[in-house]
């Protein structure tokens, strides 16, 4: 990241893999964004109270050792200062159950991973729509501007 970012996006799930890919396609549809990876809700939890700049969206997967989804999401609710941070779940589970205490704790959404990479690609550019637009951009520009400085604005593709 250059002095002038922070990371857009925390995108927490303890498999490297998908880490690793989802990093790659954020980096292909969304070049602007920094993404940055966590293994579980406690490491969420730390990089929330280190971070001078709060994330423009958290990605939270469910299953995850030390601290998983469903607890790092209730103790973010909990926290006002961390109330306007949208928390889309991207998990395996496809389950009801889990679809609807994600919805008692206030996820502002829920996405099945997808088993294809063309899929995910799709998944990427409608986070980027949905909800980094407008928000991540911001967070990129320098905090003193100049007279001359123009702002930028991401374009969808």
């Amino acid at each position: 990241m250059n002095q002038f970012s922070c990371a857009c996006v925390f995108h927490v799930d303890d498999d490297e893999d998908d880490r690793f890919l989802l990093q790659q396609v954020f980096r292909q549809y969304s070049p602007e964004c920094e993404i940055k990876p966590l293994d579980n809700g406690e490491e969420l939890l730390e990089a929330l109270a280190a971070t001078p700049v709060l994330p423009s969206l958290i990605l939270l997967d469910l299953n995850m050792p030390i601290m998983g989804g469903f607890e790092v999401l209730r103790s973010i609710r909990q926290e006002p200062i961390y109330d306007s941070i949208p928390v889309v779940i991207l998990t395996t589970s496809d389950q009801s159950t889990d679809r609807h205490m994600a919805s008692e704790l206030k996820a502002d959404g829920f996405i099945p991973k997808p088993p294809t990479l063309k899929q995910l690609n799709q998944i990427v550019l409608e986070l980027k729509q949905n909800w980094l637009e407008g928000r991540c951009a911001a967070l990129t520009q320098p905090l003193h501007k100049s007279p001359t400085d123009t702002p930028k604005s991401i374009s969808a593709e």
